[in-house]
């Protein structure tokens, strides 16, 4: 009789295992229902509300193990809550792809599927790292407004410390490596491969580039394509102007085989002609120099050549500008900052021009009066007598000459002759002052004051008759 007992319970377990069966639970304090299970060979499941396990409103169930479904078998879990599920495990399709897998049905009800660590079991804080969206958006961190216009595939949000650090845990050897590479083809009418926003804080860095190489370093490297209508490997925009902004700030020597400014008439308003520039010129000193080592300015070495800001903006105040320099650290940080003057040596080049054109009119003036000069001179030579005298008349060279200060002319008149004059003319012909000469014989005292400088005539006249010339020299 016990081996017939032991005989049916063997077969009704093999019938419970062998067949899908409906077992169903007493009630216990964690469920408010029964306990509907059903097993199968490798699968368990259980219902927990609903009819049956569907996957529309109500029903509630999970299962554990092997299932064919769809022409696939999956090994694994599924959870199903009201139209959504949480299934891990993998397929006979793809047994070397393990999945985690949030299935529902598309609406915003839907929501995230949430990878959260949390320090305790019943209770305490729970933290969220990472989320999946319905759309398929993956992020790290909390999803704020922070993404909501971009929509991006991956997000990453942080709170109060670094958002990605991207270390090696070695020496590279690979060929050609990168820390982040980004790859993007598009066909879209603006594509950015990197953005970067910062604000707020005292100091905002959107990139800090750094670089330490034994034969090259560069911080910031940028190619742009050659068959474009416009090209910049590297572009700075200043949308408003200010004292102290500026588009781009290089801080030591700026090497560049070419530079270009706007300067075309249509760009322009208020133009006016550069007009006595010389006079201002003038004023100017220019200065060679050597900057002084100071602690955060990355000045150059060696002899430098220009001019004084301060000087120069008595004279141009519109070519120098005031400038608050920032101090970084080697992490930039700002550290201090420095206020100095600099000049636009550009600006300068339009001026210069002006006062190479005025003097050139000078010039220009100077070398027609020379050949009149020269035309002039044999004439002039006919009449410069340099006998000692004439008909008792005579007039020594002056002394010194050539002069700065004074001179003076040794002269003697013919007999029974009291009174002559000395007169000075320039070298075109232009009368200058008269001397009158008292008694037979004396000197004359000529003082550079009166006359100007360069070169001039002097003649000895009696009544109105030029009798004897000379010429003299003033420096």
């Amino acid at each position: 009789m016990k081996k017939h007992l032991l005989f049916f319970g063997l077969f009704g377990c093999g019938l419970a295992f062998g067949q899908n069966q409906v077992i169903t639970s007493p009630t216990n304090t964690l469920l408010a229902g029964p306990e509907i299970f059903r097993f199968d060979q490798g699968y368990a499941s259980q219902i927990q509300s609903g009819t049956g396990f569907g996957t529309g409103s109500g029903n509630r169930w999970l299962s554990f193990g092997e299932v064919t479904q769809g022409g696939q078998t999956f090994y694994g879990n599924r959870f199903q809550y009201d139209g959504r599920a949480l299934v891990t495990g993998y397929t006979n399709n793809s047994p070397s792809n393990p999945r985690i897998e949030w299935i529902h049905s598309g609406g915003a009800s839907a929501g995230n599927l949430e990878f959260r660590v949390a320090n305790g079991f019943t209770g305490g804080i729970s933290n969220l790292v990472a989320s999946m969206t319905p759309q398929g958006s993956t992020y790290f961190g909390v999803n704020n407004s922070l993404f909501a216009p971009l929509v991006p595939r991956v997000g990453i949000s942080f709170n109060g410390r670094a958002g990605l650090e991207v270390v090696s845990d070695g020496v590279l050897t690979v060929t050609d490596p990168y820390g982040i590479r980004i790859g993007l083809s598009h066909q879209t009418n603006v594509a950015k491969g990197l953005e970067s926003s910062v604000s707020g804080g005292e100091t905002s860095i959107a990139v800090l580039g750094k670089a330490e190489g034994f034969s090259n370093s560069i911080g910031v490297y940028g190619i742009s394509s050659t068959t474009t209508q416009f090209g910049a490997a590297i572009y700075g925009l200043l949308p408003s102007p200010g004292p102290n902004l500026w588009a781009g700030y290089f801080d030591g020597d700026v090497y560049t085989t070419g530079t270009y400014m706007p300067s075309d008439a249509k760009m322009k308003e208020n133009i006016a002609a550069e007009i006595n520039i010389l006079d201002r010129i003038n004023l100017l000193h220019p200065v060679s120099y050597q900057y002084k080592k100071m602690d955060g300015q990355n000045l150059p070495q060696g002899t430098q050549h220009g001019f004084i800001s301060q000087e120069m903006a008595e004279v141009f105040p519109e070519l120098t500008r005031d400038i608050t320099k920032p101090v970084f650290d080697n992490d930039g940080k700002v550290v201090s900052e420095f206020s100095f003057k600099a000049i636009n040596y550009v600006g300068m080049i339009s001026i210069l021009t002006e006062a190479v054109k005025e003097l050139n009119e000078e010039l220009t003036a100077v070398r027609q009066d020379l050949d009149e000069y020269k035309a002039n001179d044999v004439v002039r030579g006919q009449i410069i007598q340099n006998v000692p005298s004439v008909n008792g008349y005579s007039i020594e060279q002056n002394v010194p000459n050539p002069f700065s200060d004074r001179t003076a002319i040794h002269f003697q008149l013919a007999t029974g002759v009291e009174t002559a004059t000395l007169s000075i003319f320039n070298l075109n012909g232009a009368f200058v002052k008269d001397y009158t000469l008292e008694g037979n014989s004396g000197e004359v005292d000529i003082l550079a004051s009166e006359i100007g400088k360069g070169m001039f005539i002097y003649s000895l006249n009696q009544n109105g008759q030029e009798i004897i010339s000379k010429r003299m020299m003033i420096k």
